[in-house]
């Protein structure tokens, strides 16, 4: 087996044999697009045509814009919280749960939901209404639910990968790695072993409750789920159809409501009286910055523009990092995989010439039996 190069170990292979599979990806995607160009033509023309055409209608194509920002924005999210094959970087507790933290405190500090601009809706809420109305947590459930679904949806997209992959090599009669390793160990008595087979022997009975089961809690193994349900050949539509229930719909509304009430103000007093009680001296940091938070929310002309906290700039640096880590990770794996089949490739070339040099030999030894007969 020819080890894989990484972008540690050698940076100018790694980056060369990742621009093939770049090249190649991208030579499929035209190929398959080619097919629909009447209908890409068609919707390119809808879509870029309004924009050079002042009228009554530039205001409807500015909000859907913001719209179709706002959509994009946390589907992307999504499918990179789950994309790459349980490498996937976890924008939940990156970008969706601080939202709804946020979103959440600011609405019990105002008394009311907080105001909004839907263009910059991910990151940028403006200031208190100037009436107080009262929220309950439905308020707020209701304020982020959107969000939430199409969040769902997109890591339900991420999960789609392994499906492809195994379904593409159980067309081509091909082996997968990862399903031979859990048949290969099916006498070991470990717990993650007996989950292995669990799942892999459920899916063939039940594949839709099965997938929607495992989509519905965190699940390290889901990976395994939509590789077994390719290789099965299983209904792209009863996987897919399964995933988005289990996590845009089941997983969400658990996550959803919990991170709400977490961060209420109740949950959030109590919190601070016992790290008052027990660790004093993250007590006044924590209480300076809600206070700092509290009168930004109060009068924003306080803070000047572009500015932000140090915990804020060392939170952005985090994300940075993670975001690094993702892309390494993505560039690492699709040049495992590529070197992978190049080596299957060659395998399959070299028995197929020695089968044909044993077939020809063997007609050779045929024909001059006959000769001498």
């Amino acid at each position: 087996m020819v080890e894989a190069p990484t972008l540690f170990s050698n940076p100018i292979k790694t980056l060369y044999l990742f621009t093939i599979v770049l090249f190649n990806y991208g030579k499929d995607a035209v190929k398959y697009l080619s097919k629909f160009w009447h209908i890409i033509g068609f919707l390119l023309i809808v879509i870029i045509l309004p924009r050079f055409v002042e009228g009554e209608h530039s205001e409807l194509v500015r909000q859907a814009d913001e719209i179709a920002y706002f959509m994009l924005y946390w589907l992307v999210l999504g499918i990179m919280s789950s994309v790459g094959l349980g490498t996937g970087l976890h924008t939940f507790v990156l970008y969706l749960g601080p939202h709804i933290a946020k979103t959440t405190i600011q609405a019990y500090e105002c008394n009311a939901i907080p105001l909004f601009v839907p263009s910059k809706y991910a990151t940028q809420y403006v200031e208190c209404p100037k009436e107080a109305t009262g929220i309950t947590m439905f308020d707020i459930i209701r304020q982020v639910y959107f969000e939430t679904v199409l969040f769902g949806i997109g890591t339900a997209i991420g999960e789609l990968p392994p499906y492809f992959v195994a379904r593409a090599a159980a067309l081509a009669n091909k082996k997968l790695e990862e399903l031979e390793e859990v048949l290969d160990k099916k006498d070991e008595n470990s717990f993650m072993q007996k989950m292995k087979l669990l799942i892999y022997n459920k899916l063939q009975k039940n594949a839709f409750l099965t997938v929607m089961l495992c989509a519905s809690i965190p699940n390290p193994l889901f990976d395994l789920a939509g590789i077994t349900c390719g290789h099965f050949l299983i209904s792209f539509w009863t996987f897919f159809g399964a995933t988005v229930l289990g996590k845009a719909f089941i997983k969400m509304h658990i996550q959803l409501p919990m991170t709400v009430f977490v961060f209420s103000q109740e949950p959030v007093k109590a919190l601070l009286s016992l790290i008052q009680k027990y660790i004093p001296f993250i007590y006044q940091f924590l209480s300076d910055l809600l206070d700092k938070q509290r009168k930004q929310l109060r009068d924003p002309s306080l803070f000047k523009e572009g500015t932000k906290p140090l915990l804020a700039q060392l939170w952005d640096y985090f994300i940075f990092l993670m975001i690094g880590f993702f892309m390494i990770s993505i560039v690492n794996s699709l040049v495992a995989q590529y070197v992978t089949e190049q080596e299957h490739e060659k395998k399959n070339q070299k028995q197929h010439h020695h089968h044909s040099q044993k077939h020809h030999s063997g007609d050779h030894k045929t024909s001059k039996k006959a000769k001498g007969s």
